[in-house]
């Protein structure tokens, strides 16, 4: 079962565009992980800097790095910001190394990340980088700091912005995790009503749908790489005890 994966793996990495994205995606799962023994681990890909009404950029970079990090510490996470730019990401190689590098030196087992089908472009843009990040992570070829590393999983995490396609094809008990994202997720203005959109309604809500479906009081549904994608992925893996690649 999916769900033994995840919670048996001894590192995970969020990749999220923004502060705020990796703990909605993710953010019960990171805190039911880290009760288990597990390291997690959220990479920011920028801050969201753009989204204040009132504070520019500059400033809005800083408060949102404060609420990342305060976020992160009742979550149990540690907290990475790549310092890209807010509805600039760009999905190129150069910056795909720049996951790869995370991706070997962290050598998580899971990676969740967005899912591509969305509206917003910085939210497809990590959706691409983190895919080709874990491409270039894997290549012995690839000379950089650490040595190659291929995680076992990638998964697609659920966002109000990225509904086009996803399935929810597998849904994980997260109700060991929950209070502690409520908690967390209200460091930030964003939940407290920046938007006019009910971030805390919006998933809280959703969170009890999956959990309703899943048999347990709260949970979280991915959508899961295509078969084609693990199967190259996993290349230059060791080949599986008892099989052959």
């Amino acid at each position: 079962m999916i769900e033994d994966r995840i919670y048996a793996a001894k590192s995970i990495l969020v990749v999220g565009a923004h502060a705020f994205d990796a703990e909605v995606i993710a953010g019960p799962l990171a805190a039911a992980a880290v009760l288990r023994g597990t390291t997690v681990t959220f990479l920011h890909l920028s801050m969201g800097e753009q989204g204040h009404p009132c504070l520019i950029p500059e400033h809005y970079c800083a408060q949102k790095e404060d609420e990342a990090g305060r976020a992160a510490a009742r979550l149990g996470v540690a907290m990475r910001n790549l310092g890209l730019h807010d509805a600039f990401l760009p999905s190129d190689d150069e910056t795909a190394l720049k996951l790869c590098d995370v991706i070997r030196e962290l050598k998580p087992e899971v990676v969740i990340t967005h899912w591509h089908g969305s509206w917003h472009k910085d939210h497809r843009a990590a959706a691409k980088l983190t895919q080709t990040g874990i491409f270039f992570a894997a290549l012995p070829t690839v000379a950089r700091d650490h040595a190659a590393f291929t995680p076992g999983l990638l998964l697609f995490g659920e966002n109000w912005e990225d509904d086009d396609g996803f399935r929810p094809e597998h849904l994980v008990d997260v109700s060991d995790g929950f209070e502690a994202w409520s908690e967390a997720v209200h460091e930030y203005e964003l939940a407290r009503g920046l938007s006019s959109f009910p971030y805390v309604d919006y998933y809280s809500a959703l969170y009890r749908l999956r959990g309703c479906l899943r048999g347990t009081r709260h949970a979280q549904a991915f959508a899961a790489a295509s078969h084609s994608w693990n199967a190259g992925s996993g290349l230059f893996a060791p080949p599986a005890a008892g099989g052959r690649r």
